[in-house]
């Protein structure tokens, strides 16, 4: 248990050094082997797309065993899943001078549970490797963009981005200071709405969402139609599992206040995701260990409505797996829409 609680307190010291710009991916083995499946890979693969500064990034790598086997061969089959995550890293063009290993794996990990579907749950997640990608501190404090993860960008840096990340790249592979790199201007559209074409519906969410707009403006439209397709815009949730980040959860507060307030909609909660093989229905859900992850991450959706008081009556849910992609990038595909299959024009 001391050995665990060191970890864990490694882990938490490493993440306060580097500052913001952090993130963290794990990927699973099975029992006794040092090769992930190709559904890890694909998840791997779609996390890393995602990252920006992948020339740049350092990376540290925890490998773990769960607490069956003895120390040596724990330790043995740790650093061969350290290694194999080591070799994809330096295929994807990480250099090896980037790359710091730790084992953790020996065993010592501990079961907090006695019952034998948690024990075999819990030796499940503890046969991994995380992987933690950061910027150095004098990088991280001169970046105008305090972010890894491209899903966690804003529409105007998303524009932007490529250009920026390069001239960002670029300037630390010849040694120059980054401080004064901006993003660039973008042009503002010159078309524009009355707002009288929208419901007015204050928040009393507290604080406030900070934005410098109206995140769900065509959920307020007094022209929605039946059949139109919201995005649920920055509602995020965590690497493989159907828990909503908490940096997401004002956004959907907001949602449950419109929603709330436009009585005379129903609708059905879509949920979508990318990456995964065309023979699989749906993406493998970490939490439940089914191959649910789209259906779940509607239904979590859908509690939370219910619980921000939203009749159950109004909405529907359900899971596409990818069997809907929208042509663009893979992570656009994993989303979650609201359909709209009602409207009641005597309660407009």
């Amino acid at each position: 248990m001391i050995r665990v609680l060191s970890a864990v307190l490694t882990m938490l010291v490493m993440q306060t050094c580097y500052g913001q710009l952090t993130e963290t991916h794990s990927i699973y083995f099975d029992l006794n082997q040092h090769r992930f499946e190709k559904s890890e890979g694909v998840a791997l693969n779609a996390f890393f797309d995602d990252l920006l500064y992948k020339p740049i990034l350092d990376v540290k790598i925890f490998g773990y065993c769960d607490d069956r086997g003895s120390y040596d061969y724990n330790l043995k089959l740790s650093n061969k899943r350290v290694e194999t995550v080591s070799k994809w890293l330096q295929q994807h063009k990480i250099a090896l001078d980037h790359i710091t290993k730790t084992i953790e794996g020996r065993g010592e990990v501990a079961l907090l549970t006695d019952s034998e579907d948690s024990i075999s749950s819990e030796r499940a997640q503890n046969r991994r490797v995380d992987v933690v990608f950061y910027l150095k501190q004098e990088i991280a404090n001169q970046l105008a963009v305090k972010k890894l993860n491209k899903e966690e960008l804003s529409t105007k840096e998303l524009k932007v981005i490529d250009r920026y990340e390069k001239e960002v790249v670029d300037a630390v592979f010849k040694k120059k200071s980054i401080a004064s790199i901006e993003l660039p201007e973008i042009e503002e559209s010159n078309e524009s709405l009355s707002e009288d074409e929208y419901l007015v519906i204050p928040t009393k969410i507290d604080p406030p969402i900070d934005n410098s707009q109206e995140p769900f403006k065509s959920l307020l439209s007094k022209k929605l139609k039946k059949g139109q397709i919201i995005r649920l815009e920055n509602i995020l949730f965590k690497k493989g599992r159907s828990t909503i980040l908490a940096e997401s959860q004002p956004l959907l507060d907001r949602v449950a206040e419109i929603l709330n307030a436009r009585k005379d909609i129903k609708f059905e909660i879509h949920g979508h995701v990318c990456c995964i093989n065309p023979v699989y229905k749906d993406a493998y859900n970490r939490d439940t260990k089914k191959s649910n992850l789209s259906e779940d991450r509607a239904r979590a959706v859908f509690k939370i409505l219910r619980s921000r008081g939203i009749d159950h009556k109004r909405m529907k849910f359900m899971g596409f797996g990818r069997t809907k992609p929208l042509g663009g990038i893979d992570k656009l595909d994993r989303r979650v829409e609201l359909l709209i299959t009602e409207i009641d024009e005597t309660r407009q």
